[in-house]
């Protein structure tokens, strides 16, 4: 996995850092949601519990730790 440094001079304005930032946490809500959805529906038809990978929730975090 490539690591990225998106905290030097020129890479990203604060601003910029600021809506990927507020998109991110927007994403986190709403996949966050579909997933306890998604986990009531296979708790009640006695289905294994979905994986948090499926809908992307750590990659969400990753990417907020980096900006």
């Amino acid at each position: 996995m490539a690591s990225h440094d998106f905290s030097g001079p020129g890479v990203l304005t604060a601003a910029d850092r600021e809506i990927i930032s507020q998109g991110l946490n927007a994403l986190l809500r709403e996949r966050s949601l579909a997933y306890e959805i998604a986990l009531k529906v296979a708790l009640s038809r006695g289905h294994a519990h979905p994986d948090v990978g499926d809908f992307g929730l750590p990659d969400i975090l990753r990417l907020s730790r980096m900006i």
